[in-house]
């Protein structure tokens, strides 16, 4: 069987998530893939599974069987006249990344972390920003699984687009993941630029500056009256990037001084809010650089943070903001870190946060528990007054009656899941309490 650890303690990359699973495995194949279903039926016990663990939410959370896919992290193939890339499950989003760069190709779009292990990125709904992109899921041309059966099934989009759509954001709960297969493009440079904007100001053009550019996002420092804005643009330009910036802005500035002044905001909160107004109105300057995509999407390291976030109707965009904004300061919030604005075009993925709805998604952040509690609770009070979607990979506190309301197809995925899972094996806590139902007995049919 494969290697595993009995009683490892397992700690994500946030550290709000500590558990100590019965066992922890290592998975490298597919073969011993099914092998531990045929033993999690046996022994009647529960499997999630765990790449990076650059998530805040509680999906990875069991008492029994934890896998971790690092070393399933191959590349399989590349076929450069479809344009496709084949991957193994656990293979991070920064490494296909450099693969791809060296032989010419890229991601149309990514996030801001290139941590995650791409089979995670997808199953939570990860996304990046651009009015006209998807979530990265969409990148997807088709993806392999073994169900709860020990049975492999395979989701392609063109060959049944219908059972693609339904079951490409999974959240664990139909299988594991066994393959990957994504959709390329030649590689290509993005021209940085940014711009501090007055808030109001921003409110008020934000359908003009939200389709700016090809990538548009926004950073906020509460409760700075002002936004800094960023768009990328793709080009065929050179790079033009200088490695002293690279050093200055993005490791010495954005790294080692932004945390030195967080920890000193977190001896009195009452001294975060002159810190973002120190880095709004003096520390930002105007970017104008040329870099390989990649490397423009990924940001410079983040501290460990809190973090929660909701995708809503982009047309509320203005008027969510304004209201966000007065929460914080009727609150009295000290925030100690930027709060990240982005947008994403609608999608037919059931359980994607942007199905059938062009997004807004505002991301609540902050460093330390210190005052977290409260900001969690009174913005997701403010999200589900705004009908938003939470992200699976963050932080969220919903009820399955809340979310089916918000999804028309979860009755669809519940019942795909209880097809490819009939015994419950990737069922946790959270899993449970979203589709709601006491679990079936077990049956060993393997």
């Amino acid at each position: 069987m494969s290697d595993f650890f009995s009683k490892h303690n397992y700690e994500n990359w946030g550290r709000n998530i500590q558990f100590t699973p019965e066992r922890y495995y290592q998975i490298s194949n597919e073969s011993k893939v099914i092998e531990l279903i045929r033993l999690a039926n046996k022994e009647q016990k529960k499997i999630r599974m765990v790449g990076t663990g650059h998530s805040w939410s509680e999906l990875i959370k069991t008492d029994d069987f934890l896998i971790n896919m690092d070393k399933f992290n191959r590349v399989l193939s590349l076929d450069k006249e479809q344009k496709t890339l084949t991957v193994q499950p656990g293979i991070k989003l920064w490494q296909v990344n450099l693969f791809l760069a060296e032989k010419g190709f890229a991601l149309k779009n990514l996030g801001s972390i290139a941590e995650q292990s791409i089979a995670g990125a997808i199953a939570t709904g990860t996304h990046g920003s651009g009015t006209s992109l998807k979530m990265l899921a969409d990148q997807l041309q088709s993806f392999t699984l073994i169900d709860g059966n020990g049975t492999k099934q395979i989701f392609d989009r063109d060959e049944d687009a219908e059972r693609f759509q339904l079951a490409v954001v999974h959240l664990g709960a139909l299988g594991i993941v066994t393959e990957i297969c994504i959709k390329i493009v030649p590689a290509f440079q993005l021209h940085e630029q940014t711009e501090l904007l007055d808030f109001d100001i921003l409110c008020k053009n934000y359908h003009e500056i939200i389709h700016s550019a090809d990538h548009v996002k926004f950073w906020w420092f509460p409760p700075c009256s002002k936004i800094l804005v960023y768009r990328y643009n793709r080009t065929r330009e050179r790079p033009n990037d200088s490695r002293f910036r690279q050093w200055f802005i993005d490791e010495f500035i954005s790294v080692y001084a932004y945390r030195f002044m967080v920890a000193i905001g977190n001896l009195n909160p009452n001294w975060r809010p002159g810190f973002n107004h120190l880095i709004s109105n003096y520390l930002i300057r105007p970017v104008n650089r040329i870099e390989q995509s990649f490397k423009v999407f990924d940001v410079p390291s983040p501290p460990v943070h809190n973090e929660t976030e909701w995708a809503f109707d982009i047309n509320d965009g203005p008027e969510l903001l304004s209201e966000y904004r007065k929460m914080l300061e009727a609150k009295g919030h000290k925030i100690n870190f930027l709060q990240e604005i982005r947008f994403v075009k609608g999608d037919e993925f059931a359980l994607s946060p942007c199905y059938k709805r062009d997004s807004i998604w505002i991301g609540a952040y902050l460093i330390g528990n210190k005052g977290w509690p409260e900001l969690y609770s009174d913005f997701e009070v403010l999200a589900k007054k705004y009908k938003g979607r939470p992200h699976w990979g963050k932080e969220f506190n919903c009820d399955g009656d809340y979310l089916k309301n918000a999804y028309p197809k979860w009755d669809a995925f519940k019942s795909m899941k209880d097809d490819l899972d009939p015994n419950h094996l990737f069922e946790n806590e959270l899993i449970k309490s979203l589709f709601s139902g006491k679990p079936k007995p077990y049956k060993n049919e393997i």
